[in-house]
């Protein structure tokens, strides 16, 4: 494993007592993209939000971003501030796609994942298969080459997304704690079709990674049902920390 320095890392703690839950941002969102869902968690849990490389006031990268790199700095700073495992870990997104691969690698360390419309690892494959409208793919891929040319996300985690799952596939199984799957049902504009088919399709293989999952469907929200219905997603954590916590 590389070695990592978390020591510059933006981050928020909050709670104190009870069970360590773990918010994972999605890509390039900062944690304040969980302040409607946090509350209620830290009220008896603690709670650490951080912000990965490139977002917010945390450095930018310096080297590839892929999973094992990232897994290995999650568990750096948790070891910095002394919060010790096991953990809840909460991902959104691609911080699903990280927190599968944590709970490959140290399972002994996790209590259970909360997965908030975050992709299976299959799915990428898959939605690469299904373009977005021309429009949206120039606008992408001019928004790619301004970044590129300031050098912000030279490293980016999405650039690294293929090898990312690489890793997942040649992990260890994920390992039989509880899951809750937060599952957006609103198809976002300029979604296709298909694509978005495909990503409901894969919300419903990833309750196979453990005999103790649940899906909650958020049937007004779009990919950030923690925005859009907060409460859902918070009596998922609540809920899954319960079931993790009674067979700990």
């Amino acid at each position: 494993m590389p070695k990592v320095d978390s020591s510059h890392l933006e981050y928020k703690r909050i709670g104190s007592g009870g069970a360590n839950v773990v918010f994972l941002n999605g890509f390039r969102m900062n944690f304040e993209s969980w302040d409607k869902v946090y509350p209620e968690v830290a009220t008896n849990h603690n709670v650490l939000l951080f912000n990965r490389r490139g977002v917010g006031s945390s450095p930018k990268a310096t080297v590839v971003q892929t999973g094992h790199g990232i897994v290995e700095e999650i568990r750096a700073l948790l070891s910095r501030l002394a919060l010790d495992p096991p953990y809840l870990f909460v991902g959104h997104s691609l911080g699903g796609i990280f927190a599968n691969l944590y709970a490959r690698l140290y399972p002994d360390e996790v209590l259970g994942v909360v997965f908030v419309d975050a992709p299976h690892p299959l799915e990428i494959a898959e939605q690469k298969k299904h373009k977005p409208p021309l429009i949206v793919r120039t606008l992408n891929e001019g928004v790619k080459a301004i970044e590129k040319l300031f050098d912000k996300f030279k490293y980016s985690e999405d650039e690294c997304i293929e090898q990312s799952v690489f890793q997942i596939q040649n992990a260890a199984s994920f390992p039989n704690v509880p899951v809750a799957v937060v599952s957006g049902t609103k198809k976002m504009p300029f979604v296709p079709e298909t694509a978005f088919e495909v990503h409901q399709h894969y919300q419903t293989k990833l309750l196979d990674l453990s005999s103790h999952s649940k899906r909650y469907l958020c049937e007004n929200s779009g990919h950030f049902p923690q925005i859009t219905e907060p409460d859902k997603v918070a009596l998922a954590i609540l809920a899954t920390l319960s079931d993790a916590l009674r067979s700990h």
